[in-house]
């Protein structure tokens, strides 16, 4: 379990990195592990601050979730050898989202419905290809050796390979 752990620490520290390859792996245990700290968050805000403060605390959240998932999906498309821009449909609905949140709470909720209705003609322009690339992410392994961004990134250790680490390091 501390595997899983330690590869989402990996992925945060490389927010930035949008040079080299992510292995499916490290993008999937990211995608589950990731959402621990908004449930954790909507949780204690719900219990413990008014609604408007609640709310604010989920978005600073799901900021600070959506940073890293950004550079990782481009390292993943690396992955497959392809453009981190292909990631465009993506990050334009994970902006969106951010952005009519932040309305909402600054300006309200009929303020970011309206702008919401209107949104809702062109979301298909961007909601299709993103499905698309974000099921390509999840299920199609990369390629494998070295491709223009670099050497195939290793997948994350098995529970067996963590055990076997742990047997053969020496005791402090």
């Amino acid at each position: 379990m501390n595997a899983y752990f330690r590869q989402v620490g990996r992925t945060a520290l490389r927010t930035l990195d949008f040079r080299t390859r992510s292995c499916r792996g490290e993008f999937l245990i990211y995608l589950v592990v990731s959402q621990l700290p908004l449930v954790v968050a909507h949780w204690t805000a719900s219990w413990f601050a008014p609604p408007p403060v609640a709310d604010a605390i989920m978005l600073a959240a799901a900021f600070v979730i959506s940073a890293p998932l950004f550079a990782l999906g481009v390292r993943r498309l690396h992955d497959f050898g392809h453009s981190g821009w292909w990631s465009l449909p993506l990050l334009v609905l994970i902006g969106r989202t951010l952005i009519l949140d932040l309305i909402g709470l600054t300006a309200g909720w009929p303020v970011r419905s309206a702008i919401e209705g209107i949104l809702s003609y062109i979301d298909w322009l961007a909601t299709i290809p993103s499905v698309a690339v974000f099921a390509a992410m999840a299920a199609w392994p990369g390629k494998k050796g070295t491709n223009r961004f670099g050497l195939a990134p290793q997948s994350v250790p098995t529970q067996t390979e963590t055990a076997d680490t742990e047997k053969s390091a020496p005791a402090v």
